[in-house]
């Protein structure tokens, strides 16, 4: 019954008109940090994401609570690119992610403990995966690594189970984070798009797809979703880029104090701590 009136009232927000211009969001407790480019926070203020630790390397990161930071390179990552990414972080300490195989070829990946694990969709030549919740749940996308089949995404329960996610009348759709309460955010292009490419927000709940577009830019990104239903992303215009948070059928611009602007913002954990990256480097802070 819980969940049933979270879907309601979440839903219900989604009808909140989306033309006014964005508020300010208050946020407190900034962190900055070097280093690394983040992709998720997770609720005990763990920051993954990936960074150049070297010429020729890109490798996973993860930056806990108390600063200290340790790379990650999944041991089927090749050369020339040795690519290893980490996207989301649940409360557990499972990590999601991907990395490029010999043949260039992008692979799921999976992190507990200090088992690794590959991933990849049913019949698929590439797999990125990008969201994992609480619950084992993780969404991610796949392709046949031509321009044959646009990427396509997907829902993988912890049981192996796997649902499509497509937007309908989409070209791509790319979900990019599940929140523990089953919802689904993400962005997607339209069939016959013009480059570049306006993307479009999306949420998925309860089996409904619905578009949340930031006023005013043409290209928009829903990075992450929390439990409470707080989403985070990134937005585009034809001269600035950004950060928001939504709450409450609201969107919030995310700025940084001392004139650092803000570039993105791609994470929230469970207590409106985000993670991002911004002109004073990557951060962290508290946002309401």
């Amino acid at each position: 019954m819980r969940s049933c009136a979270f879907l309601r009232g979440f839903l219900l927000l989604l009808i909140a008109p989306l033309l006014s211009d964005a508020q300010t969001a208050t946020c407190t407790n900034w962190t900055f940090f070097n280093g690394f480019s983040p992709s998720g926070i997770n609720r005990w203020g763990a920051v993954v994401g990936s960074g150049q630790p070297s010429t020729g390397v890109i490798a996973g990161y993860i930056r806990y609570s108390n600063g200290a930071t340790k790379t990650y390179i999944a041991p089927n990552a090749a050369p020339p690119t040795n690519w290893t990414f980490l996207t989301r972080r649940n409360k557990f300490g499972v990590t999601v992610g991907w990395y490029r195989d010999t043949n260039q070829n992008a692979h799921g990946l999976v992190l507990s403990g200090s088992s690794t694990l590959t991933l990849d969709y049913p019949g698929s030549v590439e797999t990125i995966l990008y969201g994992i919740n609480d619950w084992g749940s993780i969404v991610g996308i796949w392709g046949l690594g031509d321009f044959s089949q646009p990427y396509d995404g997907f829902k993988m329960w912890k049981n192996g189970a796997v649902t499509t996610i497509h937007y309908p009348g989409a070209m791509m759709t790319n979900p990019t984070s599940i929140s523990d309460t089953g919802i689904i955010v993400g962005w997607y292009v339209n069939v016959g798009a013009q480059s570049p490419f306006p993307y479009h927000g999306f949420i998925l709940a309860n089996g409904v797809y619905k578009t949340l577009d930031y006023p005013k830019s043409y290209r928009m990104l829903l990075n992450d979703i929390n439990g409470s239903g707080v989403i985070v992303g990134t937005y585009h215009t034809s001269i600035t880029s950004g950060g928001f948070i939504y709450v409450n059928g609201t969107f919030k611009d995310v700025k940084a104090p001392n004139n650092v602007q803000v570039y993105t913002v791609d994470g929230i954990n469970a207590y409106g701590y985000v993670t991002g990256t911004s002109s004073g480097g990557s951060f962290t802070a508290h946002c309401q």
